[in-house]
């Protein structure tokens, strides 16, 4: 497969929720039913607070990718997951507007297999310089069964790619997709999780059988051996992907840390969530090798430029500890706590206004006004400072710190995680708003601290199967995830 120009990857960012919950204390609660599951009582993984999914990790993955770029570049994004949120609805059109980019821009969801985002990947790679930069977000939020060997391996978590021409971290030199219909686990519409058949069957007939040829035509694609490959990233265990690399004869090649210690396999976006790291890794002139498996596999060749000697390390942190296996379950809607009456409300969403105020409640739009340089949300006809009227510019907050200028904490208010935190943000140029805190904990916030922002799910309405989204104030340094 051929490149055209300078055609690559020019930027990767990364995000993994703040929760971990360490596997003994899954094993702890649940080894009485599933013995087995004393033996994967090693290290952590991910978990999504309650208010994030997979469109929500994929804006926070794409706001670090985007860092230092013109948005205006982009003219394209895909969204690749297996756990996407609407079924009839843009779910890169929601991404699209909260990263403000324009309308005019080509959204694409895309979905049903773990190797989506590889496959998107491929087809990026193949455009041309004409058809601008694309912005491709893979996240997965999937959910496991109580006790299940899913519980102990899954994490949520989302990477973003930037591709396009400019200065590329790396280019594409080869690639080869192959297709075969073999089923190692499932997960049909109408249920919550997947089902899984024995790890060896995808092990042995599918990634040191199928993966392995997918990689040999890429290769002869690239026109390389197996001997210059530097580094492969395959989404496999550990063990499963050091001998598909002796079985291919990549004596010379690392193997991408996995992040099962910390982090567990975050399905689609896990390929591009471990090429982060293999691009930190690596120097300039060296070789990649990224493997995506599903029903298929897809392997894509990368070369890395000069500039990857400027590209920072992409850590992923320890994160905020959850002890509490029944919190683990409520936070992921697995188990539903009698919140009493203050529960009882019903969260009709009025699409009309939604759609009319998509800017504000999406972009988190507000407005500057040209006569006096003032910051205001909403943005109005009268600007609350000058009092001029029709001077505002919109712009958005999304990006700004802020500070925390009153808060409440509200034990009686309703919430899936007690207690509802909530106050009054003050933004720079006068801006001030009133927002719900998100991933603080009791007695963590005070008047005076700094804080960012964070794009979250505001409520359910289980009526009606939709979730809004909207933007809350967060911990200013947030992970470290990226």
């Amino acid at each position: 497969m051929s490149n055209a120009g300078d055609i690559g990857i020019l930027a990767i960012g990364v995000y993994v929720p703040t929760w971990r919950i360490r596997r003994e204390t899954i094993a702890g609660a649940m080894d009485w039913a599933v013995p087995a599951l004393k033996g994967m009582a090693r290290g952590e993984r991910s978990v999504a607070n309650w208010d994030e999914d997979t469109v929500t990790m994929a804006v926070e993955a794409s706001r670090r990718c985007l860092q230092g770029t013109d948005r205006s570049r982009v003219s394209r994004v895909a969204l690749a997951s297996t756990t996407l949120p609407f079924a009839d609805r843009s779910n890169s059109g929601i991404l699209a507007d909260a990263l403000n980019l324009d309308e005019r821009i080509s959204t694409e969801d895309a979905g049903g297999s773990r190797r989506s985002a590889t496959s998107a990947l491929q087809r990026l790679l193949k455009q041309s310089e004409a058809e601008g930069v694309a912005l491709l977000a893979a996240s997965d939020c999937r959910e496991t069964r109580p006790g299940s060997l899913q519980e102990m391996q899954y994490g949520h978590g989302a990477a973003a790619l930037l591709v396009g021409s400019g200065k590329p971290l790396a280019v594409c030199q080869g690639g080869a997709s192959i297709h075969r219909d073999l089923v190692d686990q499932y997960r049909s519409h109408d249920v919550d999780f997947d089902y899984a058949l024995e790890r060896r069957w995808a092990q042995e007939e599918g990634w040191l059988r199928i993966v392995p040829d997918a990689v040999e035509a890429a290769l002869a694609d690239a026109g390389i051996s197996a001997e210059d490959v530097h580094h492969l990233v395959a989404s496999a265990p550990a063990n499963v992907a050091t001998k598909l690399a002796g079985m291919m004869n990549m004596q010379n090649a690392s193997i991408a840390d996995a992040l099962d210690g910390n982090v567990g396999d975050t399905g689609a976006a896990h390929p591009l969530l471990m090429l982060a790291g293999a691009l930190a890794a690596a120097g300039p002139g060296q070789h990649i090798v990224l493997a995506g498996f599903g029903q298929g596999a897809d392997a894509c060749v990368l070369k890395t430029t000069q500039a990857v000697a400027d590209y920072g390390d992409v850590p992923v942190s320890a994160g905020r500890k959850l002890d509490n296996y029944v919190k683990f379950l409520a936070l992921r809607r697995q188990l539903r706590p009698e919140y009493g009456i203050r529960a009882e409300r019903d969260n009709r969403t009025a699409l009309s206004t939604l759609y009319r105020k998509r800017h504000d409640i999406t972009g988190f739009v507000g407005g500057r006004c040209r006569s006096c340089g003032a910051l205001q949300f909403p943005l109005t006809h009268a600007c609350v400072h000058c009092r001029e009227m029709d001077t505002q510019e919109p712009e958005s907050l999304a990006e700004l710190s802020g500070m925390v200028k009153s808060f409440t904490e509200d034990w009686l208010a309703f919430t899936p995680s007690p207690p509802l935190i909530y106050g009054n943000i003050t933004f720079p140029d006068g801006a001030n708003v009133l927002m719900e805190f998100t991933d603080f904990e009791p007695g963590e916030v005070s008047v005076g601290a700094g804080v960012g922002t964070a794009f979250r799910i505001k409520d359910f309405d289980d009526s009606r199967a939709f979730r809004r989204y909207f933007w809350k104030a967060a911990p200013k340094a947030g992970n470290a995830d990226g």
